[in-house]
């Protein structure tokens, strides 16, 4: 099952080695990592998405987590009231009917706009949830995707 985690750390080296590495020695898959800044001078949030087998697994984890050095505070937060958006970046081959392109992005309405749109490439710049970024970039796939570039999510309770 996929699992978000929440992490409040100090800002130091080797804190994200060691949350990690506690992934991974278990062959757990991140799915997305993201780590951002607080308002606190030295502290960072980093939010895991990450594939845990179980629940008693997932408890182990969170106490494993817990332990390690420069770790203030962790939490489960899949199933809290939370926002975690995504920030996605997709550069396109412009295509031939441009209102095509506009009809098929147009039910994803403010949470995808066109940032520039050029002869040879179109980009365009959309943040949401992670199964929404998911969908429209399924929904793009019959355009000529050159590259896309995702942040990750993050979360906020």
């Amino acid at each position: 099952m996929r699992r978000t985690f929440r992490t409040k750390v100090r800002d130091k080296a080797g804190t994200l080695n060691r949350l990690t590495s506690i992934f991974v020695r278990r062959q757990f898959n991140i799915v997305n990592l993201s780590a951002t800044p607080t308002l606190e001078e030295g502290i960072s949030n980093i939010t895991f998405v990450a594939e845990i087998p179980d629940t008693d697994v997932l408890r182990t984890l969170l106490q494993q987590l817990e332990k390690q050095i420069n770790i203030i505070e962790v939490e489960d937060i899949t199933d809290t009231n939370t926002y975690n958006r995504e920030l996605v970046l997709v550069k396109l081959q412009t295509p031939n009917n441009h209102q095509e392109l506009q009809n098929l992005i147009k039910p994803y309405d403010a949470l995808v706009s066109i940032l520039k749109n050029e002869e040879t490439y179109t980009y365009l710049q959309a943040s949401g949830p992670q199964y929404t970024m998911d969908n429209l970039l399924d929904d793009l796939s019959s355009y000529k995707i050159e590259q896309v570039s995702r942040t990750g999510s993050a979360g906020i309770i």
